[in-house]
C-alpha cells in the first residue's frame, strides 16, 4: 500500500470496526454471532479474498486485516 493511503485505510478500518461494534484490539473469539456475520458480509461487499491457503475463515482474515489497518 502506498503511503499516501494510509491514513484513508485506516479511518476506512476504524468506521468499519465502529459500525460493527467492534473495539480495537479486541479478541475475535469474544465476537458475537451477529457481529462475525456483519464482518463476514463486509468482506464480501468489498470483495475481500483470504489467502489461497487459508487455514481459518474468511471473517477471520478480514477481522485481522481490519485490526492491523485501524492501528
Amino acid at each position: 500500500m502506498k503511503s499516501r493511503h494510509v491514513a484513508g485505510a485506516r479511518l476506512n478500518a476504524r468506521a468499519t470496526l465502529q459500525n460493527l461494534n467492534i473495539a480495537i484490539g479486541q479478541d475475535f473469539h469474544t465476537l458475537s454471532f451477529a457481529q462475525v456475520l456483519g464482518l463476514v458480509n463486509e468482506a464480501r461487499r468489498v470483495r475481500y479474498q483470504a489467502p489461497a491457503r487459508a487455514n481459518a475463515s474468511l471473517g477471520r482474515y478480514f477481522y485481522d486485516r481490519l485490526q492491523r489497518q485501524a492501528q
